[in-house]
């Protein structure tokens, strides 16, 4: 009984953890990394840290997780986005936007995997867009508030959607794999979206900020980004799906509530409003995945 609690316990962690990632990637923005740029070191830190344990695997003819370009470039790019939109918008409004994923997943379920849609998936449907048009929409439809953070958190959520999609038609990977594969197409996806036009901020820091921050950027990556997305891998693969969508909602909770305290964001009726709409849309989703499975499983084989 003991032992099972451990891979739920590890993904709330690090789903709480990454609730408060917006502090130290803001901390490094004010210190001298360009928006950008501090998007992009989060995921080149940790990418020079594993790569000597790559080159080892791949001298041994074992798998690296390179082989999963296709899934790896959409979550690394969902990911890149998401971290750029919270230096651009509230944490609030990212995180909300961002955890619109089930809803987009709920679409491509049904779209391209013939998914039924039941009465459940259409509330859970209805949720979410609700949440959507309470946080963009000001007086009436014609009136839409929506930044350049906000845009990219909701791209970010609909790439995810993607990349998770075609994570589930893919065979299972070693949690090495996994990690490599999400830091290094993290980096790419970083590393190009780094060269937009469209982005604030986009000149390359200066040398010497770059050295004097490449030791706190290390740290990060030792102490928080590989032990955070390894609980997150680890744990994922040994419990429930029903459950583990719940809890990677915990990220959506402590986000919102850090930031409202910590940074003192606005947070009144419409975010809540938006807030509780949106994440009921996806742990409804989640339950109706959930009572889908377990009705798979008592049905008798064919």
């Amino acid at each position: 009984m003991g032992k099972k609690i451990y891979p739920e316990l590890a993904v709330a962690v690090a789903s709480a953890a990454w609730g408060l990632f917006w502090i130290p990637l803001r901390a490094f923005n004010r210190n001298g990394l360009p928006s950008s740029w501090a998007v992009c070191a989060q995921f080149l830190a940790p990418l020079v840290v594993l790569l000597p344990w790559a080159l080892v695997r791949a001298l041994r003819k074992k798998p690296t997780g390179i082989g999963q370009y296709r899934t790896g470039l959409l979550v690394g790019c969902a990911v890149t986005l998401y971290l750029e939109s919270l230096l651009l918008t509230t944490v609030a409004r990212s995180l909300i936007l961002f955890y619109l994923m089930p809803t987009w997943a709920t679409v491509l379920e049904v779209a391209v995997m013939h998914r039924p849609l039941t009465r459940i998936r259409i509330l859970s449907l209805g949720l979410g867009i609700a949440g959507l048009l309470v946080l963009i929409v000001n007086n009436g439809l014609l009136s839409v508030s929506l930044n350049l953070g906000d845009a990219l958190a909701l791209l970010s959520g609909i790439l995810f959607s993607f990349g998770a999609l075609g994570i589930r038609r893919t065979a299972e990977a070693s949690l090495f794999e996994q990690l490599f594969s999400f830091f290094l197409f993290g980096s790419l996806a970083a590393c190009c979206i780094v060269l937009l036009p469209l982005l604030p901020e986009c000149g390359p820091p200066a040398w010497s900020q770059a050295a004097r921050l490449a030791p706190w950027l290390l740290l990060m990556a030792v102490g928080f980004l590989i032990p955070v997305m390894s609980g997150i891998y680890w744990g994922s693969r040994r419990v429930n799906p029903g459950r583990l969508g719940i809890l990677l909602q915990i990220e959506a909770v402590v986000g919102i509530l850090s930031a409202a305290v910590l940074a003192g964001e606005a947070f009144g009726f419409r975010q809540t409003l938006g807030a509780v709409l949106v994440i009921g849309a996806g742990l409804i989703e989640v339950l109706a995945n959930q009572g889908m499975a377990s009705e798979g499983e008592r049905s008798p084989a064919r």
